[in-house]
């Protein structure tokens, strides 16, 4: 089957596709590959078809702008947790 539910994406496929924009941020912040292709090959295929899907292109963050996003809001906890 092409997703977690059979040949349609499904309520599971939009649960864990809905952590991959920051999965693929967590990724190329700390240089690391959590969704392997050697290791997880099926898991893999399936977060390509998942976003390649119609109905998910449009609505996938971008992994750069939420690295973005989390190096700000990080700069920003820093800055309200620093002495005064």
């Amino acid at each position: 089957k092409q997703y977690f539910g059979g040949d349609n994406i499904g309520y599971l496929d939009i649960a864990l596709g809905s952590f991959l924009g920051w999965i693929k941020a967590v990724e190329k912040f700390a240089g690391v590959e959590l969704l392997d292709e050697a290791k997880v090959p099926n898991l893999a295929a399936w977060v390509d078809r998942f976003c390649a899907h119609p109905a998910v292109v449009d609505a996938m963050p971008d992994a750069d702008k939420l690295v973005e996003f989390a190096v700000k809001h990080a700069a920003s906890m820093k800055a309200l947790d620093a002495p005064k």
